[in-house]
């Protein structure tokens, strides 16, 4: 995977995200679990950010192990870690190339679309290997993916403004057909002390792909199909689907 630093986003994260009812996405993770894998107990969060899912996870008793590539949002979460005092660890690590040695996750999950993030469906493919040569036998890959409708009828050539307390954030989108891909350009305007603006810029891309698409490359890895929701919801993924979350198992 190319590495993109996320220095600035991570240091708003939190407040873009502040929305975001992780409480919910740990809790439909946890009923995924239950019931197909009871008896699950470490669990990986890939592409952790800032880890508020992380510390939800933990509550529920996972014993939970963090990773990321981007060092700033791994050094929020382990402030977090600190102010919080649970139990969690952090670790970097590449989705698409990483290894836990000897030990295997009963669960991985990968949230936020952070899939999405990756650079090609060759990208996609290899993280699928990474996560099937590091659950055990019978475990659980849970994850969601923003879907193409999204990408074409929501995201597509928009722009959002988002007007938190700490930061005046402007989100512009380019949309192309050939992949699916949206280059995200962020322009984060944050008020200093002497009530002017410093401004700041970063910019990465998403792709997506067709859920049939998503389900080929996890059963070539060798991962059988059991569901997807549309959303976090109970309800099942359909066409108008704008994000699904997709539950293989091992």
């Amino acid at each position: 995977m190319t590495e993109s630093n996320y220095t600035v986003f991570a240091k708003y994260y939190d407040d873009l995200m502040s929305d975001v009812d992780y409480q919910q996405i740990a809790q439909k993770i946890n009923d995924i679990v239950n019931e197909y894998y009871p008896e699950a107990d470490f669990l990986v969060d890939m592409a952790c950010g800032t880890g508020s899912l992380s510390e939800e996870l933990t509550k529920l008793g996972f014993n939970v192990l963090g990773a990321d590539i981007s060092e700033e949002m791994l050094s929020i979460a382990e402030n977090k870690k600190i102010s919080s005092g649970l139990d969690m660890q952090y670790i970097f690590g590449d989705m698409t190339d990483w290894s836990l040695g000897e030990s295997k996750a009963d669960v991985i999950v990968c949230m936020m679309d952070s899939l999405n993030h990756l650079n090609s469906f060759d990208e996609i493919k290899e993280a699928f290997i990474c996560v099937y040569d590091n659950l055990t036998d019978r475990g659980l890959f849970i994850f969601d993916m923003n879907t193409p409708h999204k990408h074409k009828n929501i995201l597509a050539d928009n722009a959002f403004v988002f007007e938190k307390e700490n930061v005046y954030c402007v989100w512009q989108n380019e949309y192309n057909s050939e992949d699916n891909r949206v280059d995200i350009f962020l322009d984060f305007f944050e008020k200093s002390n002497d009530n002017n603006y410093k401004r700041y810029h970063e910019e990465f891309s998403e792709i997506s792909c067709e859920s049939y698409a998503i389900k080929e490359f996890a059963r070539g890895t060798g991962f059988e199909y059991l569901e997807s929701f549309d959303d976090f919801s109970d309800n099942k993924a359909n066409e108008k689907s704008e994000r699904i979350l997709y539950v293989f198992r091992k």
